[in-house]
C-alpha cells in the first residue's frame, strides 16, 4: 500500500501567509497523510521563537484583504467604512504606522 504524503513549503512570514500553511497540514495529519512543513527564507519567523510574536500583515501588495474591525469596534460607522472600502486602498500601506494598526486589527479579529 502506498503511503499517502504531503510536503508544502512555508516561504512568507507575514501574519496573514502564517496561517495556510498550518492549517493544511494540520487537515492532512488529521486525515492520516503523513505531512511535512519546509520553512523556507521568511517562513522561518513563523517558528523562530523570538520572532513568531512579531509576524505582521502588510496592507500594501495585499489589495484583496478586508478591511474588518474587531468586534469591539464594530459599530454603524465602522459598518459603512467597510461597505464603502471593502479592502484597504494601497496608499494607506504608506502611512507611518499602518501596517502596526493593520496587524493590531487581524490579531484582535483572530
Amino acid at each position: 500500500m502506498v503511503t499517502e504524503r504531503l510536503a508544502i513549503i512555508a516561504t512568507k512570514g507575514t501574519l496573514d501567509m502564517a496561517y495556510p500553511p498550518l492549517i493544511l497540514a494540520s487537515t492532512a495529519a488529521s486525515l492520516g497523510i503523513e505531512t511535512a512543513i519546509f520553512f523556507t527564507f521568511y517562513g522561518l519567523n513563523i517558528i523562530h521563537r523570538k520572532k513568531m510574536h512579531e509576524l505582521k500583515i502588510a496592507p500594501i501588495g495585499n489589495p484583496a484583504m478586508p478591511m474588518a474591525f474587531p468586534p469591539s469596534m464594530q459599530n454603524p460607522v465602522t459598518n459603512a467604512i467597510s461597505s464603502i472600502f471593502p479592502g484597504p486602498p494601497q496608499i494607506m500601506g504608506v502611512i507611518p504606522g499602518m501596517t502596526d494598526l493593520m496587524s493590531f486589527m487581524m490579531k484582535k479579529t483572530i
